[in-house]
């Protein structure tokens, strides 16, 4: 499936199975992303200020390769967005 530049802000994306898509620029501000997977998926660019992602969810978002950038309308780094570590 492809997101690209699609905003997600404010919705509720609970327990969603996106392997191999592409959401590059899209936005996710204050979204709920409780049990989705982004495995495979191409985050490039993507923004997830203030969404809600479970300890365990964030952990395997920031192993994800391809959560690089920095989203083009927000100007918000895509790894910061998320919390994941440099």
């Amino acid at each position: 499936a492809v997101f690209d530049g699609a905003d997600f802000s404010n919705g509720v994306i609970d327990r969603a199975y996106f392997k191999g898509a592409s959401f590059k620029g899209a936005i996710f501000n204050n979204a709920v992303l409780s049990g989705t997977s982004f495995d495979e998926a191409d985050l490039t660019d993507a923004d997830f200020t203030d969404a809600y992602l479970g300890q365990f969810d964030q952990k395997r978002l920031c192993k994800n390769p391809k959560l690089v950038g920095e989203n083009p309308k927000t100007g918000t780094p895509t790894r910061a967005s998320a919390g994941c570590p440099e």
